[in-house]
């Protein structure tokens, strides 16, 4: 079995807002993004895979408050996105300096490495692991 691509899809409540936490926060680049009339997409490069975050699009922004693909309890209870990176102090000081109001910060884990530890604003964890 041939592997092309790892991809993480993450179904955002607010595309706008989850889009900038991953392009701009974490500066992960912005791959490819399109606009369709049932759901949005954006692709961000996170070393090795791809982060896709998918949102309602225009048509299905109506009057709906509720919409289970979207909108439910989970991610941040099933679902953690860890990274290994060379510094996990210089990747949190990268993310603070691009956005000063980044939840999370440094700690060690139970291995003893230095990890920076932050959520999107969904609530899915990301963990930069030096490694």
């Amino acid at each position: 079995m041939e592997i092309r691509q790892f991809r993480v899809v993450v179904r955002a409540k607010n595309f706008d807002s989850t889009c900038r936490f991953y392009g701009e926060s974490l500066a992960f680049p912005r791959l490819q993004a399109w606009d369709r009339e049932d759901e949005r997409s954006a692709l961000f490069q996170a070393g090795a895979a791809v982060i896709q975050v998918l949102g309602r699009g225009a048509a299905a922004e109506g009057p709906r408050s509720w919409d289970e693909t979207y909108d439910y309890v989970g991610p941040q209870h099933k679902l953690t996105l860890a990274l290994l990176v060379p510094s996990a102090e210089a990747a949190y000081q990268e993310a603070h300096f691009r956005d000063k109001n980044i939840p999370g910060g440094l700690r060690r884990d139970t291995d003893g490495a230095l990890i920076f530890e932050t959520h999107d604003p969904d609530g899915v964890k990301v963990i930069f692991k030096e490694g």
